[in-house]
């Protein structure tokens, strides 16, 4: 008798560790989804933030001058940061460009000062460029405003396309680690469902059949999320080894958000399947249970 308790016993825990582990592997994959989510945001704030406009001005425009305008950009709400290149850094960089020096054949400086402004990725878009295209070459030591336009169309394009198909496939995942997991925990009740019928037979409430099985799986839900939240942790730290810095980019505070979005699914989904699974069997009759 003690034997065959102790074999009924250890299959009881091979399967809630099986499915405990599966469900953690499916949790994983929601995880791997909103990290590519966040990590996509980030690429594209990156990506605007580093769309530049360089304002070239004139000859006449001195120091001091040139200066206050700096400061007057660097206040305006579009910018995130500006660099002021004058006329010899220009030069330098020309030379680093052409293998020669200009001037040395025209006999004097042929490059502009500029100014490099860096855009706040709200304001890289078409629209909003074009606008700041216009209010700078409002000044009178401005002679143009160069930038890629092709680019600006480009990046914005792609951020949308991208943001709408990780936007698809977030839903389908959702689904399907819904559906994954719910026929898991149905599973398991499945096993269960003539003790279920027994407890009904002696008396027991609904609320009294139900607890044991809602926490049981509720500390497997909590399980199976803290090693999903140590499977991406690990994925991320290898991917870190061979893509160097990608742990840097993710703001620590976008992990967390990850980390506690698969603990509340997790167990969500758990408590809300095993409730309907037990529901389900409590309403049919004895010779029900035989023929499903």
């Amino acid at each position: 008798m003690s034997k065959h308790k102790s074999i009924s016993t250890a299959r009881v825990f091979n399967s809630r560790f099986t499915s405990t582990l599966t469900i953690s592997l499916v949790l994983l994959l929601l995880g791997v989804m909103l990290t590519l989510g966040f990590l996509a945001k980030d690429l594209s704030v990156y990506v605007r933030e580093n769309m530049c406009l360089s304002v070239v001005v004139n000859d006449d425009l001195q120091l001091p001058d040139a200066r206050m305008f700096e400061k007057k950009l660097e206040t305006a709400p579009w910018a995130r940061s500006v660099n002021y290149i004058d006329k010899e850094t220009a030069l330098k960089e020309l030379v680093a460009q052409l293998g020669d020096n200009p001037e040395d054949l025209l006999g004097y400086n042929p490059a502009l000062a500029s100014f490099e402004i860096y855009l706040k990725a709200d304001y890289a878009n078409p629209d909003s460029v074009a606008k700041i295209d216009l209010y700078l070459r409002q000044f009178k030591n401005v002679q143009d405003v160069i930038y890629r336009k092709d680019l600006v169309h480009l990046v914005n394009d792609n951020v949308k396309r991208i943001s709408f198909a990780l936007l698809i496939v977030a839903i389908l995942l959702t689904f399907i680690s819904y559906s994954m997991i719910r026929n898991t925990v149905r599973l398991m009740i499945y096993s269960k469902r003539f003790l279920i019928r027994t407890m009904q037979l002696v008396g027991a409430g609904k609320g009294f059949i139900q607890k044991p099985f809602l926490l049981e799986n509720l500390w497997s839900g909590i399980i199976a999320s803290i090693l999903a939240m140590c499977y991406l942790y690990g994925l991320l730290y290898y991917l870190d080894g061979k893509i160097s810095g990608i742990l840097h980019i993710m703001d620590p505070q976008m992990l967390v958000i990850v980390f506690v979005s698969i603990l509340i699914f997790g167990i969500a989904i758990m408590t809300t399947a095993t409730w309907l699974a037990v529901n389900r069997y409590l309403k049919m009759d004895t010779n029900e249970l035989y023929y499903i």
